[in-house]
């Protein structure tokens, strides 16, 4: 699960290496005007509509090795391959529009000093940040401040081809929410997520997998995780997620700098993971996905670590598929020493919660908790970003196996820093 605060990071790709701080007083010296860099380091970028776009530095990397370094590289460039995803999930047409509108905002030589000039600049940014034509946090369709003239004179001026459904859904009524939860609807019918095909219902997803039983009752598999289920001629059938299936060029991709990182995992407990992490991205078998889960959070030493995949299932109305993301994390070296205090009494903590004592765990297993410096994100944690994370998802690993909580430190030091007052305080990465 995601730990949200409304932040988020742009989709730039800033590497900020930060320097390194003396305490004491000195002659002045390169160190010294380093760290006076680093402390009048602007963290505001941008804002526009209600965004406030922010950057935040990646402390702790010049304190890896360069094998360290590697792994993050390709960490970070495996997540990056599978962005797309992302944006095909969020709504079937987000592609289609999202070529379309940045080759007119590359290409355009016209009156660039217009006020539909500039809500037009606007709309395109916020359609950036939520990776799609839905806000991120409301899920309701943007409204545009430019006419459906405007737009065709500047598709015209650019020679840029936008039509039919994908043009039309920009002013229109249809589609209006990317996920619809309200009470009485069909969710799944009503929202324009793009996790279901069309003509899908509520009915039809909870019969299809409602009728589907787990080989261990114990250790129920994540039944619609990575797929997404369409209805072809009357007959439900599920696209999974996988090389050679949906989604099969950019997982291909994906699957490439994961090998990549497996060569040069700091030690044998993660690169299984990692190993067993590409098994799945081959083979889309739900059973893999757990062996990788429980791999992943036994794989505890390093000092890199991440998520890849596909985990929350915020976007889908009915809670079965999850949304594409990834985050590389550094470990934050001072900050995680001292939560290991925490941690490591995490029996104590829960024998004096103010629980009742027949929902207290007896035996409180395998509770990690750190705090880690973003490398890099993608996906559904990009650009509005998560402040900490707790996975796996799954209860009985969770139960029997034991999670992993990370606060993400140099998000919050940004957030921090920022000064400012805004209702929404985003990021750029």
């Amino acid at each position: 699960m995601k730990i949200k605060f409304l932040l988020g990071m742009l989709l730039f790709s800033f590497l900020i290496i930060s320097c390194k701080e003396e305490n004491k007083v000195a002659e002045p010296t390169t160190e010294n005007i380093e760290a006076v860099a680093t402390d009048t380091f602007n963290y505001k970028v941008e804002q526009f509509s209600d965004i406030k776009i922010l950057r935040y530095q990646i402390s702790g990397w010049d304190d890896l090795t360069l094998k360290e370094q590697k792994l993050v590289y390709y960490l970070t460039q495996a997540g990056m391959s599978g962005r797309d995803i992302t944006w095909d999930q969020n709504y079937r047409h987000n592609l289609t529009i999202r070529k379309a509108l940045e080759n007119v905002y590359n290409t355009f030589e016209g009156d660039k000093t217009s006020k539909d000039w500039e809500n037009f600049e606007t709309y395109l940014k916020r359609f950036w940040f939520a990776s799609g034509i839905h806000h991120h946090y409301s899920n309701a369709k943007f409204v545009p401040d430019f006419s459906l003239d405007y737009l065709n004179e500047i598709l015209t001026a650019t020679n840029t081809k936008l039509e039919g459904e994908a043009f039309e859904v920009i002013f229109n009524d249809k589609d209006s929410k990317k996920v619809n939860q309200a009470k009485g609807v069909d969710n799944v019918l009503e929202s324009a997520v793009n996790l279901y095909g069309p003509n899908v219902t509520n009915a039809d997803v909870t019969s299809f997998y409602g009728n589907i039983e787990s080989p261990n009752p114990d250790k129920p598999l994540s039944y619609g995780l990575n797929s997404q289920l369409v209805k072809e001629n009357g007959e439900l059938k599920e696209r999974v997620y996988k090389s050679g299936g949906l989604y099969g060029t950019a997982i291909d991709e994906i699957v490439k700098w994961l090998e990549l990182a497996q060569g040069v995992a700091e030690n044998e407990a993660q690169g299984n993971a990692l190993g067993l992490l590409i098994s799945y991205y081959k083979s889309g078998d739900l059973q893999t996905w757990d062996d990788y889960n429980v791999a992943w959070t036994a794989a505890t030493d390093g000092n890199v670590d991440y998520i890849n995949s596909f985990i929350e299932v915020y976007n889908d109305p009915l809670g079965y598929t999850g949304s594409y993301e990834t985050i590389v994390q550094i470990k934050d070296f001072d900050m995680s020493q001292k939560m290991s205090v925490v941690s490591g009494n995490a029996q104590w903590f829960e024998d004096n919660s103010p629980l009742m004592e027949e929902h207290k765990k007896k035996n409180v297993v395998g509770v990690t908790y750190k705090v880690v410096n973003v490398a890099g994100e993608a996906g559904d944690a990009s650009p509005s970003t998560p402040i900490g994370v707790n996975l796996p998802n799954a209860n009985w690993i969770r139960k029997s196996i034991g999670s992993k909580s990370v606060s993400l430190g140099n998000i919050i030091h940004a957030y921090n820093n920022a000064g400012s007052s805004g209702r929404l305080k985003e990021f750029v990465n």
